[in-house]
């Protein structure tokens, strides 16, 4: 089953996706039709990028835009099972892993300088915990809904469906059974 991490978007759409082939053959279909899924690869305009985890029966795809306005911010991360000759992806759309860890850095940095310009002076670090803290933590929590791209995930489904053959099945917010 599926779980979801701690501080995912909890509206985020569960995909159940069906393809009908073997699942080695379906992760060397997928290597041989993808980018691996790095931060330097993003720059790639509409490529399909890509990324498994073995010890984790976890595979990752993601669209690279090559912009900045045309999404490739965030990536498909599915569990794979596999049922007879019949493999099932379940998951969904989650902002990529640099885009977290940048923002944690960037929220970590930030905490630095309000405890060092502050130097011990309470008034002044409460002010900078509210001026600037505080706004971080609402968009760390917000990141999901901020980084959302219709077009992005259109295109990875559409790349499942057409280079896959596979059947995708939205499930709402939750995976049931």
């Amino acid at each position: 089953m599926f779980q979801r991490s701690a501080g995912e978007d909890p509206m985020n759409e569960f995909y159940r996706i069906y393809i009908p082939y073997s699942k080695e053959d379906v992760l060397t279909t997928i290597k041989q039709t993808t980018q691996p899924l790095r931060l330097s690869n993003q720059a790639y305009r509409k490529t399909v990028l890509s990324s498994y985890k073995d010890e984790r029966d976890e595979l990752c795809i993601a669209y690279a835009a090559g912009s900045m306005n045309g999404g490739g911010w965030e990536m498909l991360k599915a569990k794979i099972k596999s049922v007879n000759d019949t493999v099932v992806l379940e998951g969904e759309f989650i902002p990529l892993d640099h885009i977290k860890r940048g923002s944690q850095f960037f929220f970590i940095v930030t905490m630095l300088f309000a405890i060092l310009f502050s130097e011990g002076e309470w008034l002044i670090f409460l002010e900078m915990m509210f001026i600037f803290i505080l706004p971080l933590c609402l968009l760390y929590r917000h990141i999901p809904q901020i980084v959302r791209c219709d077009e992005g995930r259109q295109f990875v489904l559409d790349y499942l469906k057409n280079i896959l053959r596979a059947e995708i099945i939205e499930c709402g917010s939750e995976i049931k059974g």
